[in-house]
């Protein structure tokens, strides 16, 4: 039974490494892989209950006589439970934040990071993807902090090769900002969860390590930069402006469609003006 389930971990890894090329979903396998461990070890897991598990099944019995339905009860309670349950904590804890962040964003709460990233200095636009990256990863969770500060990039440069060199110093920022804090990182979570840190002596003890793994990966991919970035014009408004002009439209003021248009008109105006300028 074990050497089964090692097998279909080993296959359902290899399907999720060739996504790219068996067009399957990475999600999908890794579901149904799962689920599939469990089912064989419920159904199956007898001798591994009897050898890894004999003094905490004895207690569970209390007496009665071993049979297949409680040596299934037993994992169900005492394995299943245990072990889902605290993968559960984490993956409740990065959905909410996700959802917080999604809720945000849609609400123009990062527009002001947008704001930060218009200028054509690739220095600048570097260390302020990172310091921002970093700080936010810190207090919600580097997935969460990597996917939008990758969004807001992407929307912002032109080039595949610089944006290749930026989104992976948002990689390394959220991961090393993660890392920083017990809930910007997983594993973090289940080490405080466990009790085996507390929160200020595992921010303490990781502050250095952290800042030189941040550090010097950054100022490498610096040197790599050319001087000046290739951004977008900003020819449409952002996504709060869009918000309040339906907000106005609903009020009994202009139709959106027309307040658009005119937003879209200053905004091309603006930019015809600074590039004459």
């Amino acid at each position: 039974m074990i050497l089964l389930i090692i097998t279909i971990l080993v296959i359902g890894s290899i399907l999720i490494a060739t996504e790219k090329y068996t067009n399957i979903n990475k999600a999908a396998v890794a579901i149904f892989v799962g689920t599939l461990g469990w089912i064989l070890y419920v159904c199956f897991g007898a001798d591994f209950v009897m050898g890894h598990h004999a003094v905490d099944y004895a207690t569970f019995l209390d007496g009665a006589e071993s049979s297949s339905a409680e040596v299934k009860q037993f994992i169900a309670y005492n394995v299943f439970l245990k072990y889902v349950g605290k993968a559960s904590e984490i993956v409740l804890f990065l959905l909410a934040t996700m959802v917080i962040v999604e809720i945000l964003q849609n609400n123009g709460c990062f527009d002001f990071i947008s704001q930060l990233l218009r200028t054509r200095s690739s220095q600048r636009m570097l260390w302020t993807l990172s310091v921002v990256t970093f700080l936010i990863s810190a207090n919600l969770d580097n997935l969460t902090t990597t996917v939008m500060m990758l969004t807001i990039m992407h929307d912002v440069v032109i080039r595949q090769r610089q944006r290749v060199l930026l989104g992976c110093a948002i990689v390394i920022s959220a991961n090393c900002g993660g890392a920083l804090t017990v809930i910007g990182d997983p594993s973090g979570i289940v080490l405080w969860n466990m009790g085996a840190v507390t929160a200020t002596n595992f921010s303490a003890s990781m502050a250095l390590p952290c800042l030189i793994a941040w550090l010097v990966p950054i100022f490498w991919i610096g040197r790599q930069l050319p001087t000046r970035i290739a951004v977008w014009p900003r020819l449409s408004p952002s996504r709060s402006q869009r918000c309040s002009l339906w907000a106005s439209a609903d009020c009994g003021s202009s139709p959106p469609s027309t307040a658009l248009r005119s937003s879209v008109r200053s905004s091309e105006h603006s930019v015809c003006s600074a590039c004459s300028g």
